[in-house]
């Protein structure tokens, strides 16, 4: 890495011809800003993916508008710090000057985060017991990833929504200062798609769907990834092809609409049992109606598999 600083300014001779000119390696984007005043603490040091500079790297989670372009062709910058205050007060805002006159930008190298790695492949691996996770990428989104090192002293936070998606943001704070990064997810899959049309409250057999490994894209429900014989039944119609999920499935209750339930009638010490048809699914503890054979219909709590007991 070579280093490369500006001119400094000499001192000021009989004319004024004389002096020495500091030579601008930026351009600055002056930007007219309604935002309010907020004073930012200047540091003397600053890492930089590229030539542009923009409002984030000083203000973390600010738009990402450029204040000025760097020279080209270069990895190490020196600017005036007045010149970065200039910028900085032209976004709206104030601020504190740093400990040094010269403000460092140096581009930084590409770093990997194999821990972070780690965490996020074991999250998403947790969330869908099916996933094979091919790779995934991580990318800082705010200044001061060049030092960050993810110790016993950091948590890791993220969405639970974000896991229906390959992509996505999360954050980890260590002890006060909070980090900012997005990631992406290469893998595929294992789901269950439907053979043909199933319709709605029809238990879904092993004829009915198969196994098929999928690109991990975005899900908009959890897929059914324990599927046996006969232990799912369809919660509305699904298409074929069309993946099973927690959305248009659901366990096999412990009573089926229009299925024979052995009902249970207490009076006192009096029990009664009789027959009847379930009008409607039930799980065990849902109340359901169900019909005499005479045409009574009554309501009853599903207490076990086939079993009502009448209110």
């Amino acid at each position: 890495m070579v280093e490369h600083d500006l001119a400094k300014v000499g001192v000021a001779g009989s004319t004024p011809v004389s002096r020495s000119i500091v030579i601008l390696l930026f351009t600055v984007f002056y930007i007219v800003s309604p935002l309010q005043a907020q004073i930012v603490q200047l540091k003397s040091h600053y890492f930089v993916e590229s030539n542009t500079v923009r409002l984030p790297i000083f203000v973390p989670g600010e738009s990402n508008v450029t204040l000025f372009r760097l020279q080209e062709g270069r990895t190490l910058w020196r600017i005036p710090a007045f010149k970065v205050r200039e910028a900085l007060k032209g976004a709206g805002y104030d601020t504190e000057p740093p400990p040094s006159s010269l403000i460092t930008f140096e581009r930084a190298k590409k770093r990997s985060f194999p821990k972070l790695q780690r965490v996020i492949a074991e999250k998403y691996e947790r969330h869908y017991p099916t996933l094979k996770i091919g790779a995934v990428s991580i990318k800082p989104t705010g200044s001061g990833a060049a030092d960050f090192s993810f110790g016993p002293d950091c948590t890791l936070r993220m969405s639970r929504n974000g896991f229906r998606k390959k992509s996505g943001t999360f954050t980890v704070r260590c002890k006060k200062r909070v980090h900012y990064f997005r990631y992406t997810i290469d893998g595929t899959i294992m789901v269950y798609k439907a053979n043909h049309q199933i319709k709605k409250d029809k238990i879904i057999d092993s004829k009915s769907v198969h196994a098929e490994y999928v690109p991990f894209e975005k899900l908009f429900a959890p897929p059914v990834t324990d599927f046996e014989n006969g232990r799912y039944i369809a919660r509305l119609n699904i298409p074929a092809s069309k993946i099973l999920t927690t959305a248009n499935t659901e366990p096999l209750p412990a009573v089926l609409k229009n299925s024979s339930v052995r009902c249970i009638y207490r009076a006192g010490s009096v029990l009664i049992e009789f027959d009847a048809t379930a009008l409607q699914n039930g799980r065990i503890g849902d109340r359901i109606t169900v019909k005499k054979s005479d045409g009574k219909v009554l309501r009853g709590m599903v207490v076990e598999k086939m079993r009502v007991e009448i209110e």
